[in-house]
């Protein structure tokens, strides 16, 4: 597909959902999944920022369709589902990056979008413990499992955050923990291993609770030691008095002495718990051990409401209010419309014979002109030339005649691969125009489904409202069960033509034939707000190879609308030439 229509919108989002075999539907204002289709919002493709939001989201979004359980039951607990989904987030990425290598780029883009924003990125020392563990795990894993290297020097910084908030003991079993993560091969083992950190916390945090209990245990004894202490020291005071007054001079001098001695110590002593002192101090300031054992406690203890938003619903949320702040009509013309159901009663089955028996001669007719075209160009035929591999036996008595034309040459078929889409406007002006329009789309599709690689698909717009469309014909109907669908189409509301061509060019787009053709069905120009969008919209199938052709019911189409490539009839017998010359000049160019 040519560059022009490669980065529109709903084309490339239903292309990337076909391509990670997920469903893809750009429309509303809403970014999200239910766990079988991405919803995307419209934006502005022309913003950098907004595509890559967007690309990255979808990747995200496909992979979580793609890989993860959302069934499991996380017992209520606040920790347990975001741990989880933190680390399946990790898990589902690495894993849509190995099978589509493209969408690692997607996802890296958005990562290094979101740091320069200063969005994404190594936790604060002043943030609270939950913040510390979800954006240190967000930064180091994503650096180090996903090499998202906009995350390096945050992942760095994580660490050192988490060391001043958490034991030591702790990360280093952490650490081991994960570890694992690049080898989670599902959504059940990424729950056993939020299980395995939890525990780990809750293990750590008793033990700090058994040694509380023990310490003042500890403290109780120590008191009753002091006391006996004390008694013994006032026994030894009374006895050296006594033995004091008993001494001579000499005596003094010794005493002097052992006075003299005793400052030494004293001194020391003092010295040493200046120094204990201060080292206790510098400890404290590192590692403050009751200020980690209540970063356990609260994150054990953590609701929704501590965790901070995660990481692509804060992109889904930014995605959301970008589509909300474009106009009505912007958004009208770059979202897929979606699908109505037609509704067939007994009446239009009755209406559909008579539809088929009169649209039956004319079609037939047409067939053979446009099959008898096609099988004269794409007919295989032998030629006879001097040169060649395969000699024709029945040529040889010409080399009597001096005749060297003996070899059998077969020539180049023409094979024909291309698809049709026809887009039948039924908006409120239509309503005198219905029955020939009817006439017109049965017999174009029961004229060329019988011409061998041509396939055939049909829709009508509005649909129940604007932004929807109804389908009549997907190549596999049967004609009858076609007619009865025209039939139970009635006409309504506006020309709302923008989003039927978005609906056209979406089918045509899933389809690999070599030459594909519009044919827009209408009376007129579309509703104002969609005349800019649909004249961009046809230039850009032009220049994507798409063929995109106006055939007017009793009304000439303004010439600016489909670039001067416009058809008009004004009964059913008028289509088999004008629809001949145009199959000729097309089909077989």
């Amino acid at each position: 597909m040519a560059p022009v229509l490669q980065r529109a919108l709903p084309i490339v989002g239903s292309a990337l959902g076909r391509k990670m075999g997920v469903r893809v539907e750009v429309s509303g204002r809403k970014a999200c999944t239910d766990g079988e289709c991405i919803w995307i919002p419209a934006f502005d493709p022309q913003r950098r920022e907004q595509e890559a939001l967007c690309w990255g989201f979808l990747c995200h979004e496909a992979a979580h369709v793609r890989y993860t359980d959302f069934y499991l039951d996380y017992e209520g607990s606040a920790l347990r589902r975001r741990l989880t989904n933190l680390l399946e987030d990790i898990r589902i990425e690495k894993a849509i990056s190995q099978e589509y290598p493209g969408a690692a780029f997607s996802l890296a883009e958005v990562v290094r979008q979101l740091v320069a924003e200063g969005r994404l990125g190594a936790p604060k020392k002043s943030d609270p413990p939950v913040k510390v563990l979800n954006d240190s795990l967000l930064a180091i894993l994503r650096f180090e499992v996903l090499g998202q290297k906009a995350l390096e020097q945050e992942a760095v910084k994580a660490r050192e955050v988490m060391k001043d908030c958490f034991p030591r003991q702790l990360l280093d079993l952490l650490h081991g923990l994960l570890d694992k993560v690049p080898d989670l091969k599902s959504t059940k083992e990424t729950l056993n291993l939020a299980d395995q950190i939890i525990a780990l916390f809750q293990n750590l945090s008793n033990e700090n609770s058994e040694s509380e209990d023990s310490g003042e245990e500890g403290a109780d004894k120590t008191e009753n030691s002091s006391g006996d202490q004390e008694s013994h020291s006032q026994h030894c005071e009374t006895q050296d008095q006594e033995d004091k007054s008993d001494s001579v001079s000499g005596d003094g001098l010794e005493s002097d002495s052992v006075e003299g001695k005793g400052e030494n110590p004293e001194n020391l002593s003092g010295s040493d718990n200046q120094t204990v002192s201060e080292n206790g101090d510098a400890s404290e300031k590192a590692e403050d051990p009751l200020s980690q054992k209540d970063s356990l406690k609260q994150i054990l203890e953590s609701s929704d409401f501590d965790w901070p938003e995660d990481l692509f619903e804060s992109v889904a949320g930014e995605l959301e209010s970008w589509s909300s702040g474009q106009s009505a009509g912007f958004s009208a013309v770059t979202t897929t419309p979606m699908v109505d159901e037609v509704v067939i009663s007994g009446e239009d089955r009755e209406a559909a014979k008579d539809l088929l028996w009169k649209v039956k001669s004319e079609s037939a007719q047409l067939a053979a002109q446009l099959t008898g075209l096609v099988q004269a160009k794409t007919l295989t035929r032998d030629r006879i030339g001097k040169r060649g591999i395969r000699i024709e036996g029945k040529r040889l008595h010409r080399i009597a005649l001096d005749d060297g034309r003996l070899f059998k040459r077969r020539s180049e078929s023409i094979e024909i691969n291309a698809t049709v889409h026809i887009s039948l406007d039924i908006s409120a002006s239509m309503a005198s125009r219905m029955p020939l329009a009817r006439e017109a789309v049965l017999a174009l599709i029961m004229a060329l489904k019988p011409i061998k690689g041509v396939s055939v698909t049909a829709s009508a717009y509005p649909g129940t409202v604007a932004e929807r469309v109804y389908p009549i014909a997907s190549g596999k109907e049967a004609d009858l069960g076609v007619a009865e669908i025209l039939s139970a189409l009635d006409s309504h509301d506006s020309t709302p033509m923008a989003s039927g061509l978005w609906h056209t060019v979406h089918q045509i787009c899933q389809s690999n034939a070599e030459r594909r053709l519009i044919l827009m069905i209408t009376d007129g120009a579309p509703d104002i707000d969609h005349h800019d969008a649909v004249v961009d919209l046809v230039k850009r199938c032009r220049c994507s190879g798409i063929d995109v052709v106006g055939l007017g019911i009793n009304i000439q189409l303004p010439e600016e609308l489909f670039q001067k490539k416009s058809l008009m009839i004004e009964q059913l017998g008028e289509l088999k030439n004008r629809l001949f010359r145009l199959t000729r000049d097309w089909l077989l160019c």
